[in-house]
């Protein structure tokens, strides 16, 4: 297959990368504006077209397809239904095609129209971008899926490549247009239909163009006369478009967007590098492939390992302090929880004191204690958080984002932060969005993500830190001295999924019987360590900066 670029493995990589296309399921990516971007994978319909090498694709998009998703553990096929002008993803591609605004066509490598086995000539080819093209004829039609013995309206789009791209990328040579035996066609607002046969319904006096060879019929789905030639017979199952309607059109330029990714943002004049922008994919200009931010020291390409590096400044924590417009102070309990909030608590800290706030669980399951920061307590954090900025930046903390097991999108899923885990015990670890669970077994071990393990005596400064704080601190409020086996840090930039307070969390029950979720507001760096005793007795405690 020709050589391209903005390839990808996984549809995280896209979603991340492009600004045209960040739909993890759907294959239609729509605004208010229009859609940007539609993807062309398996369960094609019957009369789906890749003609003209790939210059003309008919394709019945916009959702109510058939397809296989997983329940209860198991891949169900689902039935297709008919389409409505109404549905989002139609009547995005239906704006788009009135407006004349090109979307983005890409295929994974289930799409079996593609004249290329894209597995075969790469494995880290599984989604494609073909590039720019303009929605030159939309129309229903009654379709029966291959699985199915029920006819459905679909929906067709015939989609044109946009000339002012020059050649598409897989062609291996320039072919010349009259050698598809059709002549070019203006689409200018008087000449759409120049061509084609164009007639008007008796029943509802709209105008269809004349599609199949086997005769003209109307084309509007509330139509009584829909899918009925003009004898008053239903359309065939096998039919064949009119040469005519595969014409390609002299298209006039339509504003090509350049559907290779802009390299990562500068750190600009402020010097913040932790801004939702920063989160995003990166394009190799190397090798062509789009990847996810997966190290916090830098951007790296999945294929051939080339990096891009954006240096910025340390966030200090008076740019992060955001008051919050919660409804309450600092915590809040529904009446019939069934938790008991005690009374505030003191504890010192060499020469300060600060308190804590205990809640008791119902059913023995457990305690939670919220031990409460303030500006001279805090100074130990913010040392920390500074520690751990310069050390993530350096690559002496790994800053990963690692896969999460459980999701239903295609290839890896990325979680949306970065962590580095420590604990004594070798572990597995499974990291999701929400909440993470552990199973110890092993010797001594430091485990940076679920990848990478050194030793204990290896560990990075700011991590060894804010264990030692979290010690101290939950030692206090429980009265006896603890020693965790396990810290997991975790960074979150501006919008990802997640101040100097620490959170104790005592007791098996909690983990059993409760999730707990910290929303980062910007920037936000968290350390989580656990304490496991031979008996199971479990203590978890969290600090947030």
């Amino acid at each position: 297959m020709p050589c391209t670029d903005d390839c990808t493995k996984h549809r995280q990589e896209v979603c991340e990368s492009v600004e045209w296309f960040r739909s993890y399921q759907g294959g239609v990516y729509f605004n208010r504006l229009g859609a940007h971007g539609y993807l062309l994978s398996a369960f094609s319909a019957r009369r789906d077209l890749f003609h003209h090498e790939g210059k003309l694709i008919i394709s019945h998009g916009g959702g109510r397809a058939e397809a296989l998703h997983s329940r209860e553990g198991k891949l169900m096929a689902y039935q297709a239904s008919d389409q409505q002008a109404n549905d989002k993803s139609i009547r995005a591609l239906l704006s788009s095609y009135e407006q004349r605004r090109p979307i983005v066509l890409l295929i994974d490598d289930k799409y079996e129209l593609f004249p290329y086995d894209l597995n075969s000539s790469n494995a880290d080819y599984t989604y494609v971008a073909l590039g720019n093209y303009l929605i030159t004829r939309v129309w229903a039609e009654r379709s029966t899926p291959k699985s199915s013995s029920e006819s459905v309206i679909r929906y067709k789009f015939a989609f044109q490549w946009c000339h002012e791209q020059g050649e598409p990328w897989w062609h291996q040579s320039q072919p010349d247009h009259a050698s598809f035996g059709f002549e070019q066609t203006d689409i200018g607002s008087t000449q759409r239909s120049a061509g084609i046969t164009v007639r008007s319904c008796r029943f509802c006096r709209r105008a269809s163009p004349l599609i199949y060879k086997q005769g003209w019929m109307c084309a509007t789905p509330d139509c009584p006369e829909f899918w009925h030639l003009e004898d008053g017979t239903v359309l065939p199952e096998a039919l064949n478009y009119s040469d005519s309607f595969l014409v390609l059109l002299k298209l006039p330029p339509a504003g090509c967007m350049d559907i290779r990714p802009l390299p990562p943002a500068d750190s600009g004049t402020n010097g913040v590098t932790t801004s939702q922008e920063f989160t995003r994919g990166f394009h190799c200009r190397k090798c062509g492939r789009l990847s996810c931010r997966a190290k916090w020291e830098f951007w790296e390409c999945f294929s051939c390992g080339d990096t891009y590096r954006v240096e910025g400044r340390l966030r200090l924590p008076n740019d992060l302090w955001k008051k919050m417009n919660l409804g309450f102070d600092r915590h809040k309990v529904h009446l019939d929880a069934g938790i008991v909030k005690s009374q505030f608590s003191q504890y010192r800290d060499n020469n300060m004191y600060g308190h804590s706030l205990t809640f008791i669980l119902p059913n023995g399951r457990g305690r939670i204690h919220h031990v409460l920061g303030g500006p001279l307590l805090n100074k130990r954090a913010n040392d920390i958080f500074r520690r751990y900025q310069e050390q993530a930046a350096d690559g002496q903390i790994s800053f990963r984002r690692w896969p999460i097991r459980t999701h239903k999108c295609r290839g890896d899923l990325l979680a949306q932060y970065f962590s580095h885990n420590g604990e004594w015990p070798v572990f597995r670890c499974s990291i999701s969005r929400k909440y993470f669970m552990t199973s110890f077994c092993g010797s001594p071990q430091y485990v940076g993500g679920t990848d990478e393990t050194v030793s204990f005596d290896e560990a990075p400064s700011a991590v060894m830190e804010a264990l030692s704080l979290v010690q101290d601190r939950t030692s206090q409020v429980l009265g006896r001295g603890l020693t965790f086996n396990e810290i997991l840090s975790a960074a979150y930039m501006q919008d990802q999924q997640m101040a100097g307070d620490v959170l104790v969390m005592e007791g098996l029950g909690v983990q059993q019987y409760y999730e707990h979720q910290v929303q980062p507001v910007d920037f936000r760096i968290a350390a989580t360590a656990r304490m496991i005793d031979p008996e199971g007795t479990t203590c978890m405690t969290k600090l947030t900066h």
